[in-house]
């Protein structure tokens, strides 16, 4: 049996793991922290995420944990409608698609795996080699083939490429948290100068919610108090958990990497091709990675021509609609307003089609 080892026992690392096995392949995987999870925040896994899930044998357990997914539409910072979407238009073109917490889907993948995957938790890697080593504390392990699956920013990304590009700011600063027991409210993005504000459901009364502000000369430490003035429930939604529930991070993306193979090492998800939240494809991305992997780690050229091209074509796409979402100045807002204003429902929803394509997963 063929022996690989996977570095980030993440959403990427897990799925790759559960996708290996299920091709034949002995998996280990490598896990810094103490224990399996992912925390504060939701995810919407769009249908091509469920078409990976699925093929991964994971997706009715999915089904089973999420709530099923909501386009409400786009609202301006008055609270007036510029966009409203239909659920069942949206299902019509594209198929269904759902939303629930990172930290479930976690589980559901590691409970998923089968006895000939390993996983080392507490396990940082020190070191890995081209050839199919990595150094783990005083031991060092060979495989057959190595995964980094590692994040944005990956050790296996600097230590095999080291010509590589790092990450880069897309000056951009966003919070995300989870309300429990909340009630009713209207779903969908509320958009500002610069600014934007997202309420997804997770189901049981539970939200996901997030914020945005791209940095500038004028706003260079953004708080999140900036939203207290916005109307409800938006205030409420701020002051509904405890300032340490918040988690707060800056958005960085990679540019378009040339490769994500060499030799016997390949690179998925974030390690490979992070990207702005703006598509929400990130984390669906990883689950193709996994899917594709698993069908060609016996030929990973394949994978990285499958791979590089799709990755890099919804990078260019989610920086895009982060410059046209949190556009600046009251011109340019104004004018993104209209637009939206005047974008038929069903051309926005067609439009988004090429996001979910299954073509380069298998």
């Amino acid at each position: 049996m063929r022996t690989v080892g996977i570095i980030g026992g993440g959403i990427g690392g897990l799925a790759t793991a559960l996708a290996l096995a299920g091709a034949g392949w002995s998996v280990t995987v490598f896990e810094q922290a103490p224990a399996l999870t992912e925390v504060g925040a939701g995810i919407t896994l769009w249908p091509n995420a469920l078409a990976a899930l699925d093929h991964l044998g994971v997706g009715d357990d999915i089904r089973r944990r999420a709530a099923p997914g909501w386009v409400g539409g786009i609202r301006n910072r008055q609270g007036q409608w510029l966009m409203r979407t239909s659920e069942e238009r949206f299902r019509a073109m594209h198929g269904n698609f759902v939303a629930m917490h990172r930290a479930d889907l976690v589980d559901v993948l590691r409970t998923a795996l089968p006895e000939s995957v390993t996983v080392r938790l507490g396990s940082p890697v020190t070191g890995i080699e081209v050839g199919g080593a990595i150094r783990c504390g005083d031991r060092t392990e060979n495989f057959d083939l190595l995964v980094g699956a590692d994040g944005i920013d990956s050790l296996t990304r600097q230590t095999i490429f080291p010509e590589y590009p790092v990450p880069r700011s897309l000056s951009i600063r966003a919070w995300r948290w989870i309300v429990d027991d909340f009630g009713v409210v209207d779903v969908g993005g509320i958009l500002g100068a610069g600014t934007e504000f997202g309420i997804v459901p997770l189901g049981n009364g539970r939200l996901y919610v997030f914020a945005a502000t791209r940095l500038s000369k004028e706003t260079p430490d953004p708080s999140l108090d900036d939203f207290l003035d916005w109307p409800g429930p938006i205030p409420q939604l701020i002051s509904a958990v405890a300032p340490e529930q918040i988690l707060r991070h800056d958005i960085r993306d990679l540019p378009a990497l040339p490769s994500f193979v060499r030799k016997s090492v390949v690179l998925v998800g974030d390690a490979a091709h992070a990207m702005g939240p703006h598509l929400g494809q990130g984390a669906c991305q990883a689950l193709e990675d996994a899917v594709a992997l698993g069908a060609h780690a016996h030929d990973v050229a394949t994978y990285d021509y499958l791979r590089t091209g799709r990755t890099h074509r919804l990078q260019v796409r989610s920086r895009r609609s982060a410059r046209i979402i949190l556009t600046r100045g009251a011109g340019a807002t104004a004018v993104r307003d209209l637009v939206l204003r005047a974008l038929p429902a069903e051309l926005f929803l067609r439009g988004m089609g090429s996001n979910f394509s299954t073509r380069n997963m298998m």
